[in-house]
């Protein structure tokens, strides 16, 4: 008869194989009388879990799982996720590391698992062990994040030059570092070093060594960033933690705020805050005064960068305001690096000087007696009024008829100072002016509003002509 062996020793004879496993047990040990086997539910710690191999996961919910001693890894292969993303593991008790990658361990991975081990280190990865992984798990208020030994992960580096900003023109700010090696960078938010727990910000892939990462919200200032890199590489895994960056107080962008004419061919702007002297390029700016384009030709930020002068080798006259832009985003940049985002267009201050009204003399209309249908007894219709003046403008003629009723009038623009000779054929909004007697009066108004004072007048005679 074939004897049966005992359940227990039949059991023992089974070659022990990795389980997925449930933490549903903050505790370390599972309760008394209970076996360490994550069998029985709300028994298993993470502890056991890890014992059993293969991949651990956590009850939903599940609170701050706290650690009497070092948690020691060393199966090869075992896999620690959260995806809930809101499991805590901490201690107990004073003890360094919190969890031990030892010898043996190859091919791991913790991944959205929150770290904490106040005065002590939250990983280390002994000697010689490769292809530990840590992703998307926060880690806070601990000497050390991350602690790689000699040869451990492939030897990987951390990021480098870990940066926030400056703003970029198109309003962004970046994370930006190097990395030596790696697929993937994993970002958070908050000091690992800091008691308040750092915030997962995600993830960017690496391009020709370098990355750049956009946060979403954007990071205020004062916030603090550090990184790790996790390479894909065979025999290789994350690395230690990068040194931390800070979102600096400056993160606005420069404007320009007002402007004004310091001379009939100077202009000082002054911008937002101060800016970059080597960010000025005069094709950055486009100036208007008087309606004019004018060229810039020459440039400078103060010391301080408080004020931009500009130059133009087109003068204008005292008194004549314009307007001033910048080309678009990106043109100038401020004492910490922020581009502008705009052009911001703003008006430039007239230059002081012009307060005197413009001049009309020796003013003439030839002929006096004036006929307006071309016939045999009018032959050249119309009259010509002439005058000189000493600033351009523009010239206002206002007809009265004798009875001092006003009849109408006109507009016409002065280009050019001196005499002024102005072609009228004795029309009023496109109508003809009745036969009789009319007072014409001239006056200038200059470019910056100044107008003639007792402007001259004269009288005409308008005749009727008769067709033949």
């Amino acid at each position: 008869m074939r004897r049966l062996l005992p359940l227990t020793v039949a059991l023992a004879l089974v070659p022990a194989t990795a389980v997925a496993a449930t933490v549903d047990s903050t505790g370390d040990h599972a309760p008394p009388g209970v076996p360490s086997n994550c069998l029985t539910p709300g028994s298993c710690t993470l502890r056991d879990a890890v014992a059993a191999g293969g991949t651990v996961s956590f009850a939903p919910g599940l609170g701050p799982i706290q650690l009497s001693s070092t948690l020691t890894i060393p199966a090869p292969g075992l896999t620690i996720a959260d995806p809930q993303g809101d499991v805590t593991v901490g201690p107990s008790g004073g003890f360094d590391p919190l969890v031990e990658f030892a010898t043996g361990a190859s091919d791991e991975l913790i991944q959205g698992v929150t770290l904490t081990n106040p005065g002590g280190s939250a990983i280390k990865v002994d000697d010689g062990v490769t292809g530990v992984k840590v992703e998307q798990s926060p880690i806070f208020d601990v000497t050390t994040p991350i602690a790689l030994g000699s040869g451990s992960n492939g030897g990987i580096d951390p990021p480098q030059g870990l940066k926030v900003g400056p703003r970029r023109p198109d309003g962004t700010l970046p994370v930006t570092g190097t990395v030596a090696a790696g697929s993937r960078v994993d970002l958070y938010s908050g000091d690992p070093a800091g008691s308040t727990p750092t915030q997962f910000l995600g993830t960017a892939t690496p391009s020709s060594g370098s990355f750049s990462f956009l946060p979403s919200p954007e990071l205020a200032p004062g916030t603090q960033v550090a990184a790790t890199v996790t390479s894909t590489s065979t025999g290789s895994g994350t690395s230690e933690y990068s040194d931390t960056a800070t979102v600096p107080s400056d993160v606005t962008s420069p404007t320009l705020r007002t402007a004004f004419a310091f001379t009939t061919n100077e202009v000082i702007v002054i911008p937002s805050e101060p800016i970059a002297g080597g960010s000025l390029n005069l094709s950055d700016f486009s100036l208007q005064m008087a309606g004019v384009p004018r060229a810039i030709t020459q440039g400078a930020v103060s010391p301080d960068g408080s004020r931009i002068y500009l130059i133009s080798n087109q003068p204008w006259n005292p008194g004549e305001a314009g307007a001033i832009s910048l080309s678009g985003a990106g043109a100038i940049t401020d004492g910490a690096g922020n581009f502008n985002l705009g052009t911001s267009p703003i008006s430039v201050g007239a230059a002081p000087g012009d307060f005197q009204p413009p001049l009309v003399v020796n003013l003439k209309l030839r002929p006096s007696k004036v006929c307006l249908t071309k016939a045999r007894s009018c032959r050249h219709p119309g009259l010509t009024i002439s005058f000189v003046t000493n600033e351009v403008g523009k010239a206002v003629v206002v007809v009265n008829r004798a009875s001092n009723r006003r009849a109408g009038g006109f507009v016409k623009r002065v280009r050019t100072a001196g005499v002024v000779k102005i072609p009228w054929h004795g029309t009023i909004h496109g109508r003809k002016l009745h036969a009789g007697r009319y007072v014409v009066e001239v006056s200038m108004e200059d470019n910056v509003g100044n107008v003639t004072d007792s402007p001259p007048f004269k009288v005409i005679h308008i005749v009727r002509t008769r067709r033949r």
